[in-house]
This record gives structure tokens, sequence and C-alpha cells, in this order.
């Protein structure tokens, strides 16, 4: 397969992977409240320190969050931090995937392309009043 069949794979492949996230299927344990409280004030607690948060979004199965990484901060530390700090709180077994799915933002308009999809994701979902979205600091 040459590069440009690979990026519509996978384009293709994100596309009906957002879908289904975006339908509700799996574990929706963000659409509690509480849940979804813990996870969005993990996202908050670290901004400025390990990681300048730009936008974030907790969506009933899953969570969106756009940050740039400071100087000495490792993004698989980041994950674990937040992954291991949330399902303690939690305290309903094992929540989240062992992997997560990272990607570089390699302009400022692929950095505008990419805020708008964390921020609008509950509206394109059908969550017309969600709350748990926003910018970093």
């Amino acid at each position: 397969m040459n590069p440009s069949e690979r990026a519509e794979v996978d384009r293709l492949f994100s596309i009906k992977f957002d879908s289904h996230l975006d339908e509700g299927h799996g574990s929706c344990i963000f659409r509690d409240d509480a849940n979804a409280a813990i996870v969005a004030g993990a996202l908050r607690y670290f901004d400025r320190t390990r990681y300048e948060l730009h936008a974030w979004c907790v969506m009933p199965n899953h969570v969106h969050a756009m940050i740039y990484l400071r100087r000495g901060a490792d993004l698989e530390r980041v994950m674990h931090s937040w992954k291991s700090y949330t399902a303690h709180r939690i305290g309903r077994g094992v929540i989240w995937q062992r992997e997560y799915f990272d990607r570089i933002i390699r302009d400022a308009r692929d950095f505008q392309t990419t805020r708008s999809y964390v921020l609008n994701n509950p509206f394109k979902a059908g969550l017309r009043w969600w709350k748990w979205v926003g910018y970093g600091s």
C-alpha cells in the first residue's frame, strides 16, 4: 500500500471509529457527572506545570485532551497519572483501555482544526448541553 492509500485507509478508519464512539457504544461511565468531574479535574490539575492544556472534553465513553508537554514531562507518565488517579477515585475496576491515541500538531491550522474538533465533539455526538468540555488556563 502506498502512502496516499494508507492515509486514506487511516482517514476512513478514524471516521468510522469516531462515529462508533459518538453513537455511545461501549461503557459510558463518564455520563455520570461525578465520574466526569473526576476526569475533568485530573486533566486540569497539572495544567501549567506538566503541560499546557489547550482544550479538553470528557465524553460519555472517551476523553480528548489537547496538551503541550512542558520540558521534562513525558506523555506516557502523564497518561498513566490521569488513568490511575481517575480509576482509583471512580473505583469501578478497569475503566481505561491500555493504549491511547496521540498525534502531533504540525502547524497553526492543524492546531485550530484539532481544538475545534475537541470542543465541538459533544455537539457532533448530539449532546447539546454537555458541560464537560473546555479550554485550559
